[in-house]
């Protein structure tokens, strides 16, 4: 019995765990379709981006492209950037099957009374409980940004400062 708890327990704390894990980090799609940030150039001054990510945030997901779009300019010799489009789309899907499982331990005392003395008994308890629904969800959030480069002074409040943008949202690569 004693091994068997242990390997609940082992087992919990894996089904926990993996649970737990954050949302895919930053980086570049490896595929079609892929999580993480791919972009084409459309003309000279001209890109898309997307970003596309598992997380149910789709601030988190924006923010990821317009640090993308951040990187792009500085990487084309150019100081700021306007959004001429952006397009966010949310896809949630089930997926199946979501497992849980938990163990516990706790002790049972039992006081009994006769005439002139009092008895009390301790016993440990053992349970074990197993869960398996599908019901929880997965979010796809994809964010597509049309960027249009430029140089020297910014022309208005709708253009980003590529050097501000990488500096605030420099969380973004960390996560």
């Amino acid at each position: 019995m004693k091994n068997l708890i242990q390997v609940m327990v082992l087992l919990s704390a894996v089904v926990l765990l993996g649970a737990c894990a954050s949302a895919p980090a930053y980086k570049q799609a490896t595929s079609k379709g892929g999580n993480g940030y791919t972009d084409i150039k459309v003309a000279d001054d001209r890109y898309r981006v997307q970003y596309q990510s598992n997380s149910k945030d789709v601030l988190d997901v924006t923010n990821m492209a317009l640090y993308r779009a951040a990187e792009i300019t500085q990487q084309r010799g150019y100081d700021w950037f306007v959004v001429t489009s952006r397009e966010t789309f949310v896809d949630r899907n089930s997926v199946e099957p979501n497992f849980a499982m938990g163990v516990g331990r706790h002790d049972t005392y039992q006081r009994e009374c006769g005439l002139l003395t009092c008895q009390t008994t301790h016993r440990p308890t053992h349970s074990v409980g197993l869960e398996i629904s599908n019901s929880r969800e997965r979010s796809e959030v994809q964010s597509i940004l049309e960027i249009r480069l430029g140089k020297g002074m910014r022309p208005d409040d709708n253009s980003y400062s590529a050097a501000d943008i990488l500096t605030n949202l420099a969380e973004v690569k960390e996560d």
